[in-house]
C-alpha cells in the first residue's frame, strides 16, 4: 500500500472529480488549509492542501479541477480517459508531474514517456468539441446556467485536467507528505500504475 494514498473507508468515501470553475468574477486564488489529512478527492496525504468546495481539503490538482478559471488550470488540457477513476489518474500524473523534475535522466525519460500518453488523449476531446483547452471549457461553464452548467459537465465525464510540468516550480505543490522528489516517483504505486492495464495498453503506441 503507498502510504501516502490514505485508505477511504465507507463513510468517508471519496468525492467526486468533475471539472468545474469557482463561480468567481475574479480569478480564484487558493486558501490553504493545514496538511495532515487526505485529499478528499484523491486521498493523498499532500504536503499542501488547499480549501475546496463545502470546505474540503483538496491537494493541488483536484483543487485546479475545480477551478478551470484559475492561472494554473489556464495552460493545462483536458485529455479523455474514461476507463480508469479520475483520482487515479490524477495520483499517476503527480508522479509524472514530479518524475519529470528529477535529476536522473532515466526517469525523466519514463516520466515523459507517460505524460506523452495522458496528453494524447486530448486529441479526443478535441475532436468532440473542436478544442482541448482548460480555459475555453471554463469560459462556457462560467456562461450556462446552472442546468445547461451540469450538462456539460455530464457529457465531459471521463475527461481529466492534464497540465505540463513547467507550471510547477515549486514541487512541494505536488508532493505527498515524507515525501523528495527522488523518492515520490519509486512508490509502490507507480509500479502498479505503470504495469497495470492503465497505462501498458494505450491506443496508441508511444513514440
Amino acid at each position: 500500500m503507498n502510504p501516502n494514498h490514505a485508505p477511504v473507508s465507507a463513510a468517508g468515501s471519496l468525492l467526486p472529480l468533475i471539472p468545474d470553475v469557482s463561480g468567481e468574477e475574479s480569478p480564484p486564488k487558493p486558501v490553504p488549509v493545514d496538511p495532515g489529512t487526505p485529499c478528499r478527492c484523491c486521498g493523498t496525504r499532500a504536503q499542501r492542501l488547499w480549501q475546496g468546495p463545502d470546505a474540503h481539503p483538496l491537494c493541488t490538482l483536484c483543487w485546479l479541477t475545480f477551478n478551470l478559471d484559475s492561472p494554473t488550470a489556464a495552460h493545462g488540457h483536458l485529455a479523455w480517459l474514461p476507463d480508469a477513476q479520475p483520482a487515479d489518474l490524477l495520483n499517476l500524473q503527480r508522479r509524472v508531474l514530479i518524475g519529470l523534475h528529477s535529476e536522473i535522466k532515466a526517469v525523466r525519460k519514463e516520466s515523459r514517456r507517460v505524460w506523452n500518453w495522458l496528453a494524447r488523449h486530448a486529441r479526443e476531446v478535441e475532436g468532440e468539441w473542436g478544442t482541448s483547452r482548460a480555459p475555453e471549457f471554463a469560459t462556457a461553464f462560467s456562461r450556462l446556467p446552472p442546468l445547461k452548467r451540469k450538462r456539460l459537465q455530464q457529457r465531459l465525464e471521463g475527461c481529466v485536467l492534464i497540465l505540463p510540468a513547467d507550471v510547477f516550480s515549486d514541487l512541494t505543490l505536488l508532493l505527498p507528505m515524507g515525501r523528495t522528489a527522488e523518492s515520490a516517483v519509486h512508490t509502490p504505486a507507480w509500479t502498479t500504475y505503470t504495469r497495470s492495464d492503465l497505462y501498458a495498453q494505450p491506443p496508441h503506441p508511444l513514440d
